[in-house]
């Protein structure tokens, strides 16, 4: 090991920077940080957001619940992200408007499994019919 190189106490290896430095003014990445094709990933990814754009969003508004209208632009921006991430691990896509589909249609399903676990509701204790209810559920899932 040289003298003056940060090491992790867990692993024994150097610590890499995890963000951007500068150098002289200008943005320096971390080594390992860019990988060789995220410039033609994000032309790919900008030119199917310009194109298919209003689809993700048409499908996650048909997907969500009337009473979660107002979610469908952030599972579509997750939908996005998603797909970035499929791009980014070299996957290839014959068809991306299906594709696309398809990855809005599974975000809107992860949203309501992990929301069916983790949704929170207002209890008002006063009211003993719904202390009452809440026993009930919390009775039932241990």
């Amino acid at each position: 090991m040289r003298e003056g190189t940060d090491v992790s106490i867990v692993a024994e290896k150097p610590v890499l920077p995890q963000v951007a430095g500068r150098v002289d003014g200008v943005l320096e990445r971390p080594a390992g940080a860019v990988r060789v094709g995220d410039a033609s990933v994000r032309a790919l990814l900008a030119d199917w957001f310009a194109a298919y754009g209003p689809l993700v969003e048409r499908v996650v508004g048909r997907q969500v619940r009337r009473e979660d209208l107002d979610l469908v632009e952030d599972l579509a921006q997750d939908a996005w992200l998603m797909a970035w991430q499929h791009l980014l691990s070299g996957q290839a896509v014959v068809s991306p408007r299906g594709f696309l589909a398809v990855v809005a249609r599974r975000r809107v399903f992860a949203h309501y499994r992990t929301a069916r676990v983790r949704r929170e509701e207002a209890t008002n204790f006063q009211d003993e019919a719904a202390v009452a209810r809440l026993a009930a559920r919390i009775g039932a899932a241990a």
